[in-house]
């Protein structure tokens, strides 16, 4: 590689750029699981084998080296019934003998521009606070666990065998996981993932039907002494049931969910019971979201909205709705629960949203919650179309898709 002491970013190449980028990277991250650990993860399942996107991702080169790494994983997320292109962010790092010089800055900015190029719709991350605000970023939804006291969960014995097998992507729990979370705001479209990230702590049980079809799994991770559920899939009461006996099994105390989807029966079904449900409220760092591609986001949506004006008392509703974000302005024009994109224009119904559009639009909070915290301006009938078109989605991201 070339020396030079100008900063450069690029995006990396897979062969080329393949060991240093795994070296620096590793580096960064060796807090916690070691550079090996950190190397080995990367190489074997994070970066390879995964849906890293090379020609989105971007490194900064100086001196010769690479000094920066801002990673980018695409995949489609959903909204309801539509779905995104996501640009989700991961392997922020700079090597450790260029840090405070602004080159991080730097390496974003050109990857912003990338993902645009690249006909991204949303870039999402999970970060650190006071950081990622400066580059447009928002509070993209509030995150909750839930515990369930294991003298609590009075689940019967599952009706099913149970099977283990080693968590990776297989295209039948991949139907399955994608069946079951076909309108789940915020869930991933799978394949992501191809290997288990996590190998030596996450394993997989299935059941069958009398045909001998996978009708449900879940994956599991002992945690403190508790019983940590990963992922599950599958008629929410047999899935219990699984838990439960795998809880029993391995004399674990509680059973723990992370990223357990709101509208997910089982969440539904626990709640009913005594159990814990831990949220945390954050404004900056977590779960955080920014636009990239206003018109083009919006255009996937047009189904989505039209099927929420129909099923309102908005139905009839005529007219044309701008939005605005920090960048673009966007026509909404609204017929009778027909719903096309227009080029911006005049329009006396308005929401000026700046960034805070974002979480808007997957609906990750609260609409008049949002609204307030973001300072919004709404003009026109916005206040009463804002309800039916943006309502609190609940949005999450399954563990196996964390970037």
């Amino acid at each position: 590689m070339k020396r030079s002491s100008q900063f450069q970013v690029i995006t990396p190449d897979p062969v080329t750029h393949r060991t240093e980028l795994l070296d620096m990277t590793s580096k960064v991250f060796s807090r916690g699981m070691g550079y090996f650990g950190a190397h080995t993860w990367s190489k074997n399942a994070y970066i390879y084998n995964s849906n890293y996107d090379w020609n989105s991702s971007c490194i900064g080169i100086m001196d010769g080296r690479i000094v920066t790494h801002f990673g980018i994983w695409g995949y489609d997320m959903r909204i309801g019934r539509a779905r995104v292109k996501t640009a989700g962010v991961g392997l922020v790092a700079t090597h450790a003998d260029y840090r405070k010089r602004g080159l991080m800055g730097k390496t974003i900015r050109r990857c912003l521009e990338l993902v645009l190029e690249n006909n991204y719709d949303v870039s999402l991350l999970f970060g650190i606070a006071h950081y990622y605000d400066r580059f447009g970023y928002v509070s993209a939804w509030v995150p909750s666990d839930y515990r369930v006291e294991g003298h609590l969960i009075g689940a019967g014995k599952p009706t099913h065998r149970i099977y283990k097998f080693a968590p990776r992507h297989r295209g039948d729990l991949a139907t399955l996981y994608n069946r079951e979370n076909a309108t789940r705001t915020g869930t991933a479209v799978r394949p992501t993932y191809l290997k288990n990230q996590w190998p030596e702590k996450w394993s997989g049980y299935l059941w069958k039907d009398g045909r001998g079809k996978v009708i449900g799994y879940v994956i599991v991770a002992r945690q403190d002494g508790d019983l940590q559920c990963v992922e599950c899939v599958g008629d929410d009461a047999e899935v219990l049931a699984v838990l439960a006996t795998l809880r029993k099994r391995w004399a674990l105390r509680d059973l723990r969910f992370k990223n357990l989807h709101y509208d997910s029966p089982l969440r539904k079904r626990i709640t009913r019971r005594m159990c814990w449900e831990r949220r945390r409220y954050i404004y900056t760092g977590g779960p955080m979201i920014r636009l990239v591609n206003l018109k083009s986001m919006l255009t996937k949506m047009t189904g989505e909205l039209a099927h929420r004006l129909k099923q309102s008392h908005l139905a009839g509703w005529k007219g044309t709705l701008l939005l605005a974000d920090a960048r673009d302005k966007v026509a909404l024009n609204i017929h009778r629960s027909r719903v096309t994109i227009a080029e911006p224009s005049r329009s006396k119904h308005a929401i000026r949203g700046g960034e805070r559009l974002a979480q808007l639009l997957i609906g990750g909070e609260q609409p008049e919650e949002i609204i307030e915290a973001g300072k919004m301006r709404l003009t026109g009938d916005a206040p009463r179309l804002v309800d039916v078109l943006f309502p609190n989605q609940h949005p999450s991201l399954d563990t196996w898709d964390h970037y």
